[in-house]
């Protein structure tokens, strides 16, 4: 990603790895279309329910492992090959410390949590269940997202999208047997989901112990290896913690969030469980366009190039603008079609979830423009204003929850998102600003600086 106009750069990296999180999504889409269609709108407020739980521990395993991916693609910009291989040998030994501590921590407190939330107790079961099981397949879901990554770092997106087909195919299998021949209700689209996942670690190292021989581990990488591992866990770990924690941190507001929309009934719950997919897949060609901008941050980082940094920042954000202004569209003229999908003989919670998503489509823009800035920073190594962002978007979270919701009530909810993306953008768009202005003094970006 360090030749080429990266304009056409980016949009020929991303759309693989749009492709790609649109499969992984699928897991979750099919769990609620398929709940949601043959168990009831009950069923798929127990699954609703436990989105930003999941998403608290799911999400920090994505940034830890994203970090440490970033490690990777600057190194391999550099061509440093005897650093790639020992950053990757590392980073796979830190996943097995963070899959011990995340089951030890989080398991026992699945359900007191759940309880703790004012879940409603005609759910609370299922959702104990599902999420139960979420949490024991998160040591795979470490594998899948660290190895997916690591294709990615190297500059291939097609590989992890072919491989996220076949997973989403079998996921779609798994929930159709598991849930009406087995009848093991959300239960059984949990295992599905866990299932899909491992295929999708299986084949990534697979192609990597066949394509990507740079990574794997040498005798030369064992040779004083405790006198390595230290050091090149001081490397990884603040950009993995760091990124993972600034996702938890905006999770802790999502379940502030949920815990106040549990009082407004089941019904609320079900509309927003079924808009909240629909909102993931407005925002998947941003998240995947802002995978694409750290990547090629942190390749073009390590070679070097900084004028070439602010060129693909500046494409990639009317990149942004263009998808966001397609889903708007998409969620003001489809609404109705797009909840259908989800919702089944519940008009009034249908109608609740269609306000929700056409307030998330009329506020993407934000979004998108913060998750540019956020991943260039993160791309040169900077974690102070990626930081302060998580912590403005977790603010507009408890704002929400304790002064939008108890006032305006499920309009208090669409509102959650739209503020914290416009709150969370400010930090950057300074810090970004800060930056041209070093640059125009001929001190922006040096390699060694791992502020701001």
């Amino acid at each position: 990603m360090t030749q080429g106009f990266p304009g056409k750069v980016l949009i020929l990296f991303t759309l693989p790895v749009m492709a790609g999180d649109f499969f992984r999504l699928f897991y979750s889409m099919a769990d609620a279309i398929i709940v949601g269609q043959t168990l009831g709108p009950e069923s798929l407020a127990a699954i609703g329910c436990t989105t930003p739980l999941l998403s608290f521990v799911f999400g920090f395993t994505v940034g830890l492992t994203a970090g440490f991916s970033i490690v990777f693609a600057q190194r391999f910009g550099a061509g440093d090959e005897k650093g790639l291989r020992l950053s990757f040998t590392v980073s796979l030994l830190l996943c097995a410390a963070a899959a011990v501590l995340l089951l030890a921590l989080c398991l026992p407190l699945v359900r007191p949590v759940l309880v703790l939330l004012n879940t409603p107790a005609e759910i609370l079961d299922n959702a104990a269940a599902y999420m139960s099981i979420l949490m024991w397949g998160v040591p795979v879901a470490l594998v899948d997202y660290l190895l997916s990554n690591s294709i990615r770092s190297l500059g291939d997106s097609k590989t992890p999208l072919y491989f996220q087909v076949a997973a989403s195919l079998v996921n779609i299998v798994l929930d159709y047997g598991f849930i009406l021949i087995f009848h093991w209700g959300v239960a059984g689209a949990a295992v599905a989901t866990v299932i899909a996942n491992f295929c999708v670690a299986l084949l990534c190292a697979v192609h990597i112990i066949r394509r990507y021989p740079q990574l794997l581990p040498s005798r030369e990488v064992f040779r004083g290896f405790s006198g390595k591992l230290f050091p090149e866990a001081g490397t990884l770990l603040p950009l993995g913690l760091s990124m993972g924690l600034q996702r938890s941190i905006v999770e802790i507001g999502n379940i502030l969030v949920q815990g106040a929309m549990n009082g407004l009934g089941a019904l609320s719950i079900a509309a927003v469980a079924a808009g909240q997919r629909v909102r993931q897949l407005n925002m998947l060609p941003l998240f995947a366009l802002s995978i694409s901008v750290s990547v090629f941050t942190a390749q073009n980082y390590g070679a070097g190039k900084t004028k070439r940094i602010y060129s693909g920042i500046c494409q990639a954000g009317l990149i942004s603008l263009g998808f966001c202004a397609l889903m708007a569209l998409i969620n003001f003229s489809s609404g109705p079609f797009l909840v259908s999908l989800f919702l089944k003989d519940s008009p009034e919670a249908a109608a609740l979830s269609v306000r929700y998503i056409r307030y998330i489509g009329a506020a993407l823009s934000f979004l998108g423009l913060m998750l540019i800035f956020r991943s260039a920073m993160q791309g040169m190594g900077k974690n102070i204003s990626p930081t302060v962002c998580s912590v403005m978007e977790t603010v507009m979270s408890v704002v929400t929850a304790f002064f939008l919701v108890p006032r305006f009530g499920f309009t208090g909810i669409c509102l959650a998102n739209p503020l914290s993306w416009i709150a969370s953008g400010i930090p950057l768009y300074i810090a970004f600003a800060w930056f041209i202005r070093q640059q125009r003094r001929g001190s922006a970006l040096r390699p060694q600086s791992r502020t701001a």
